[in-house]
């Protein structure tokens, strides 16, 4: 949701069948925590705001999985 400012630790951890991670309407993510994203698909994709594009995939970076922010 446009809410979340938090993923927390092993939030997605284990999920291998999510693909898409849609934050495209949220502003407001200021933490993912360790393992957030370890076992989703290799395909997942995260949908982010154009201009928070890059600081989502700073956040996403080694926290369990290489993952495409789009």
């Amino acid at each position: 949701g446009k809410n979340v400012v938090k993923i927390a630790d092993k939030t997605f951890s284990g999920c291998s069948k999510l693909d898409t991670i849609d934050l495209s309407s949220n502003t407001s993510l200021k933490s993912v925590g360790k393992n957030a994203i370890k076992g989703v698909s290799a395909k997942c994709v995260i949908k982010a705001p154009k201009n928070k594009k890059a600081a989502y995939k700073k956040l996403f970076a080694g926290k369990g999985k290489k993952v495409t922010v789009k």
